[in-house]
């Protein structure tokens, strides 16, 4: 699924007066390629993440889904696209304790109006296999070290199969190890599984795992990487 922005901006308003925290910008986003949104505190990239999640309208531009735009989406239709076609992973995981970890996958489908199906449960089975996390299924949260949680976290965003996966400063609150391990995840998520990937991070460690960098500051994109196939190839 192929994801464009165009000519977006946002403005929030202070209490006092209307704010520009996120100038105009056009950004194409590609499965297969996981891109980083990097910049300091208050540069923008939440706000961007939250726009290309469709939690947040911009003030202007529009965004297009595969062709279609979807800027002006009621608000009960945008959250059936949200739920449908995006999964969340946030800084810290937000699991619910008093629930198994195979609990807290189900509750994310009930919670979009889902029944748990046989074709669930074995996707929850094949999501445990592929990240690492055999034999957890029936273990609360507490049970789980902070890398094992924010691996749940994952497999609860990919249980509907979503075609992008937005991501919150995913590593910030990890040691090196389990970052690195969080960020090998979601990597093979991006280029074997051909899913359009998208972390917001300050994180240093995170830049090398990017296909595409994207730095903000102050509101405005002040870098834009692209693979060096494609840097290369475009100056050929």
């Amino acid at each position: 699924m192929e994801l464009q922005l165009e000519g977006i901006a946002r403005d929030f308003w202070d209490g006092r007066e209307l704010r520009r925290v996120l100038f105009p910008l056009n950004l194409s986003l590609t499965p297969g390629e996981l891109t980083v949104l990097a910049g300091p505190s208050g540069s923008g990239k939440t706000t961007l993440l939250s726009i290309i999640g469709l939690v947040l309208r911009p003030s202007e531009g529009r965004i297009l889904l595969d062709g279609r735009e979807v800027t002006g989406l009621p608000d009960d239709a945008a959250a059936t696209l949200r739920l449908s076609r995006f999964g969340f992973v946030f800084q810290q995981p937000l699991l619910i304790e008093g629930l198994t970890v195979r609990e807290n996958l189900f509750l994310a489908v009930g919670i979009q109006g889902g029944r748990i199906t046989a074709a669930i449960r074995g996707r929850a089975e094949e999501l445990f296999t592929s990240l690492g996390l055999q034999g957890t299924g029936d273990m609360l949260p507490a049970m789980l070290s902070g890398g094992m949680k924010q691996r749940v976290s994952i497999a609860r965003a990919l249980i509907r199969n979503p075609a992008v996966i937005l991501c919150d400063e995913p590593t910030s609150s990890l040691d090196a190890e389990n970052g690195q391990v969080v960020m090998d995840i979601l990597k093979r998520i991006a280029v074997e599984e051909g899913r359009l990937v998208v972390v917001v991070s300050h994180d240093a460690r995170v830049f090398p795992y990017a296909d595409r960098l994207v730095k903000l500051e102050n509101g405005r994109v002040v870098a834009d990487t692209r693979p060096l196939s494609e840097g290369a190839e475009a100056g050929a």
